[in-house]
Parts: C-alpha cells; structure tokens; sequence
C-alpha cells in the first residue's frame, strides 16, 4: 500500500490518496483474475471522523470533494458545510475498476464491493458509518451493503435499483454495439463519443432540452441542430478508453443484488423523469428492504437529478445523516 499525504489532523480541507494492491488471486464473479490488481482511493478530510463512502456514475472517481486544485465531481455536496460535511465526517472516494490496460474484461458491481470490502481491509477500517451511491455507485452501494451487512451501518441510495431496467440495458447495448461498430473501423474513440451522445439524452428528460434548445434547422440537410451541437461537444470532451467503457457499461447490465440481505438503515432517492431508473423502481426496492424510506424529488434533469440537484437533494442526506447520530 502506498499514500501521497496531504493530511492534518482536525483538517477538513485535507486530502490523502491509497492504493491497495489486491490479493495475486483476487478472483471476480466471472472467474477473471485481474492484471492490475489494485484499487486507488481518496480519504478527504479528518480520517479519525466516521467513515462515508461516496461513489457517483461510471465517470466518476476518487476525487469526491475539492482538492488543491482538483475539483471534486461531488463537491457540490461534500465540503466543510454541506450535506456530508468534512467537519464532521471523513469521505472516501474510490476509482472503479477496471484500471487501465487492465485485461479482465467483465466486471460486475459485486467486484467493485469486494475490492472496496478488501481495500477497508487493507486501511483497517472494520466498517463504514455510510455508504452514498448514485447512479452506478448506488448500484456498488447495494452491492457492498448486501454482501457486507455487518459493515456498514448507513446507506443511501439516489437514481439506482437492484437490477438495471429493460430500457436501460436496451440503451445500453446499442452504444456498446455503436462502440463495436467504430473499433472495427479503426475509430473506437469515435464510438465511445457518439455512445456518450446517446447516453446524455438518457440522462436528461424532455422538459429540460425543450427549455435550453431551439428549433433552428442549419442551411442544409444533415447540418447538427443546437442539441446536436450540444450533443457532440459532450461526447468529444468524454475521457474514456473503449475498453473500459465497455466493460463499465456491461457491469450495470449485470448488476443484480438480493435486497432482503440489506440490513443497513436506508434511504432510497428517486428523481421524477428518471428514464433508467424510474421512480417506480426504487419506491419498490424501499419496500423491499427491512429499514428503508424513500424519497421522490420533481426535476427536469432525470438522472442526472444527483449531480443538478444538490439543493432539493442535500438537505435529505444531511437530515438522514443526522439522524444517524441520534
């Protein structure tokens, strides 16, 4: 195991980065064994505060909050002040395998919860205060918190469910099929860019684009439209090897977790315009779990809802969280 610090204790703006080197025969669910054996992962704050766990979508990573001058994908609510306040707790961001050039191509959610089971192993913490999930995270979050029911007391779950919905995985397999169809051609970046096209309509709901887009037709047939324009600049600026998006993309198709296993105080988030993860999949995954509540927000931005929404969703972690300690 080896760290960078950046640490002093009672510092809530402090950040130190881990990577634990797995086990030679770290096995995944499929029977793969990984050639890049390691998870990378960053505590932000005071590590003696209890111990959240935060994970996002697929792009996502170990830079959760602000870090010199890193900008955390989640700062938006983990910083001295917000819904995970850095005053008060330590938050934990974690790289998803696979890393790069990594050979194992089939990864499921249930690897990412046992790397990350083995990597607390490896720091010595025995379990974690919380674990919060969006997206792909939540669906890790599930995961760990089904398989590891005896280390994590907390969970909170937004924009994920048990197992992906048909929609989803048909979406899905049109741009990992878009993907295959570029590297063929020698393009495969070219691929992942228009997958990620397709993708951020998912993500987004009708009312939003009719909000921010005009109907102005360019000059001739075949010239891109605003929401085009917009569409393409997303998908050029999207940083992800072919391989890796594949497999990621794979992983949520595959991701399917036993619910009656999870034992931890839970709360379920959903956004109302969700396209892959409805809300009426989530309010039944609360009635699924011992001791769960859920929540149901209005927002234009579908499932991107967790990443937009700090302020409708903020204050209900931070009140759960409270609660916590009582």
């Amino acid at each position: 195991m080896s760290a960078v610090l950046k640490f002093e204790e009672g510092d809530c703006r402090a950040w130190r980065d881990e990577v634990v080197n797995l086990p030679a025969d770290f096995k995944l669910v499929g029977g793969e064994t990984l050639s890049d054996p390691r998870i990378a992962l960053r505590l932000h704050g005071d590590p003696s505060k209890p111990l959240i766990a935060v994970a996002g979508g697929i792009s996502a990573g170990r830079i959760v909050a602000d870090a010199g001058d890193e900008k955390g994908w989640w700062r938006d609510y983990v910083s001295a002040g917000r819904s995970i306040d850095l005053n008060n707790y330590c938050a934990l961001g974690f790289d998803f395998l696979p890393n790069a050039e990594e050979a194992a191509r089939t990864i499921t959610t249930q690897d990412q919860a046992n790397a990350l089971a083995t990597a607390l192993d490896a720091l010595g913490v025995s379990s974690l205060h919380s674990f919060v999930g969006s997206s792909y995270g939540g669906m890790v979050a599930l995961a760990f918190a089904a398989s590891f029911p005896q280390r994590i007391e907390n969970l909170i779950v937004i924009s994920a469910a048990e197992r992906p919905h048909p929609v989803g995985t048909a979406l899905r397999g049109i741009q990992r099929r878009i993907v295959a169809f570029a590297e063929e051609r020698g393009d495969a970046a070219q691929g992942v860019a228009l997958a990620r096209q397709l993708a951020m309509v998912t993500y987004r709901t009708p009312g939003e684009f009719a909000a921010r887009f005009e109907h102005a037709p360019g000059e001739g047939a075949g010239d891109p439209y605003s929401v085009c324009e917009y569409l393409i600049s997303r998908g050029d600026s999207f940083d992800m090897s072919a391989k890796r998006f594949v497999t990621l993309s794979d992983s949520i198709d595959r991701h399917a977790v036993d619910l009656s296993k999870v034992a931890a105080r839970t709360l379920f988030i959903a956004a109302q315009g969700d396209q892959l993860s409805p809300p009426s999949e989530i309010r039944r995954c609360a009635g699924a779990v011992a001791r769960a509540r859920y929540v149901e927000i209005a927002s234009q931005y579908g499932h991107d809802a967790f990443l937009k929404e700090a302020a409708s969703i903020g204050p209900f972690i931070q009140h759960f969280l409270q609660e916590s300690g009582k």
